[in-house]
């Protein structure tokens, strides 16, 4: 119901909510760093001053400059891909660094799935 008001209001007056606004924006419940990522997904309440279930979404978590392993652990979980080395982890969040400094913006959950597959089809070939 709470997002629902939002959107109304948001229309009636002809403004839009901020993305980043406390709990009806898009990206408020979002994390790309940090112990925050984990938290975002396992704990929300630890992480968020109400719970994400509130306005019907779930905590969440983005790839760019800022992410760890962990994002990169979570990412990879998300596209069903398990038992990943720490070697190739890091491989992909070089990538997905250099990635997302150089056009300026996050890294899409496509643009990871070609890197995680690029990064895996490299460690076949070594091993």
């Amino acid at each position: 119901m709470l997002p629902e008001l939002g959107a109304l209001v948001s229309r009636l007056s002809n403004r839009p909510i901020a993305m980043n606004k406390p709990i009806l924006g898009a990206h408020n419940f979002t994390r790309e760093s940090g112990i925050g990522v984990d938290l975002a997904v396992k704990k929300p309440l630890a992480m968020f001053g109400t719970h994400p279930a509130l306005t019907g979404r779930s905590g969440d978590v983005v790839l760019g400059k800022k992410s760890g392993k962990a994002s990169i652990t979570y990412s990879l979980e998300q596209l069903g891909v398990a038992g990943v080395s720490d070697e190739a982890v890091g491989e992909m969040l070089r990538i997905v660094k250099e990635r997302s400094i150089a056009k300026r913006a996050l890294v899409t959950l496509e643009e990871f799935r070609e890197i995680a597959e690029r990064v895996l089809a490299g460690a076949a070939h070594s091993a």
